[in-house]
């Protein structure tokens, strides 16, 4: 569909793995949207996409970077609405690709916020640069772009006619004409270039916060990344733990009724030895024969009991000493590799990015924070991992409070009601004045109504 000479050129790129993959004109891609024409290509996937606007010399002067998801049969999701053309009439500067400074729309730089998570940062490393692969795909015009090589905006200047009668004639300047003009001139040129000079700093410094705030934008993906993949392997660690603390459990009770059952069969031993004795008891006023045989009997079946019954319980309680001696030594193996877990968890938070923070903070850039009763607190980078690591740890410590203080505090700060327990061990929950600063609070006294405040100084009288 060819597009208006006075209108911008308008196409949508198509991206995989940072290399344009599928280029399509604007009207191809409302096809697109409105399901006319699925992409089976990326069924149930989510793609990234470039929406860009150029001038009619292939100049690029606005680009939106915006994610796109498909259904399993290659859709586009019905809930996907992002309006490209209404973002990119109040995008921000982003880098001169030929015809000035463009308008950009990225997730670092983005004019509308609940549109923010549907959009992605370009990769600004040399070599795999979005804007110069975005800048070479327009110039290509793969897409049959109608191109003017002079716009109407910018119409051949006419030449003035000058009739003959009216051309000036030069007249001889003196030393100081000349020196004058010549003086006037050299300040033009200097005011011309500074100017010029000024325009390109600025621009490349816009260009330099942007390839930052996308880094940054980055590094922070990354730090989620990888401290989600800890916290589930720490998770699955202590849900092995738990596993074995239950096993652990669960022999130590075995034991238990294996003690109990030999328990019993002592007594059943010593209930036999009873009834054997009054056997021989009474058969000893019969015969001195009869008896000897009986005792040796006794003896002989007695002990062949007795060695079975203490053998065969012998051998389980060995089995039994022996499985939870492997489980204690599982056990600290698994704590050791806990901890050594989470050691590696704060290096790698507190040395992950610190290349990047060590250049942010060379370039003036400073990790701020506004936290309740602290007002605004500058973080420095060697105080990162700690205030990431345990922040309510920090905040007690800049505060000057202990941490149980600080909790309280916190607690009292967020909701400010008496918590003082009545008999029957309910709070009174009566609204308290809030303390704005942890160093003013004073527990049992702060969080308490005027009624319990008098109670309880009554009760520190009565104790004097």
């Amino acid at each position: 569909m060819p597009h208006s000479p006075s209108g911008p050129l308008e196409a949508v790129f198509l991206l995989q793995d940072n290399q344009i993959l599928r280029e399509l004109l604007y009207p191809e891609f409302e096809a697109i949207l409105d399901g006319f024409i699925p992409l089976p290509d990326y069924a149930s996937t989510s793609a990234r996409a470039i929406y860009v606007q150029a001038n009619h010399q292939l100049c690029i002067t606005g680009a939106v970077f915006f994610l796109i998801g498909f259904d399993a049969k290659g859709i586009v999701d019905h809930r996907w609405n992002v309006p490209l053309q209404q973002l990119l009439a109040s995008a921000g500067p982003g880098p001169d690709l030929g015809a000035g400074a463009i308008r950009l729309v990225c997730y670092s730089q983005c004019p509308v916020a609940w549109h923010q998570k549907n959009l992605w940062d370009p990769r600004m490393e040399p070599g795999q640069n979005t804007f110069v692969a975005l800048a070479k795909s327009i110039r290509a015009n793969r897409l049959g772009f109608i191109v003017n090589p002079r716009s109407k905006e910018s119409p051949e200047p006419s030449l003035p006619v000058v009739d003959d009668e009216h051309i000036p004639v030069l007249k001889p300047l003196s030393v100081e004409d000349f020196e004058r003009e010549q003086q006037v001139l050299q300040q033009q040129l200097h005011e011309y270039y500074t100017g010029e000079l000024r325009d390109k700093v600025a621009q490349l410094a816009k260009e330099q916060r942007l390839r930052l705030a996308t880094l940054n934008s980055e590094l922070q993906s990354r730090l989620q990344a990888a401290q989600h993949e800890h916290q589930q392997r720490l998770t699955s660690y202590q849900q092995r733990m738990a596993e074995l603390e239950t096993a652990n459990q669960e022999l130590e009770e075995r034991n238990r009724v294996l003690k109990e059952s030999l328990d019993t069969q002592v007594k059943k031993i010593d209930g036999v030895r009873e009834y054997f004795a009054h056997k021989l008891k009474s058969a000893q006023a019969d015969e001195a024969s009869q008896l000897q045989a009986l005792q040796a009997n006794f003896d002989m079946e007695l002990d062949v009991r007795v060695q079975a019954a203490t053998a065969e319980l012998r051998e389980m309680l060995e089995m039994r000493e022996v499985e939870l001696f492997y489980r204690h030594q599982n056990e600290t193996a698994l704590k050791e590799e806990i901890v050594s877990l989470k050691r590696e968890a704060q290096a790698m938070v507190k040395n992950g990015g610190d290349q990047l923070l060590s250049r942010l903070v060379k370039s003036g850039i400073s990790f701020v924070t506004f936290q309740p009763g602290i007002g605004q607190l500058s973080i420095p980078l060697d105080d990162v991992a700690a205030y990431l690591e345990n922040t309510a740890t920090y905040l007690a410590q800049k505060s000057g409070v202990s941490e149980p203080i600080y909790l309280a505090w916190w607690e009292h700060y967020q909701k400010p009601c008496c918590n003082a327990l009545d008999a029957r061990g309910h709070a009174c929950g009566t609204a308290v004045t809030r303390i704005e600063s942890p160093l003013e609070f004073l527990p049992g006294e702060s969080d308490r109504c005027s009624q319990h405040q008098a109670f309880a100084l009554q009760r520190v009288a009565e104790r004097r």
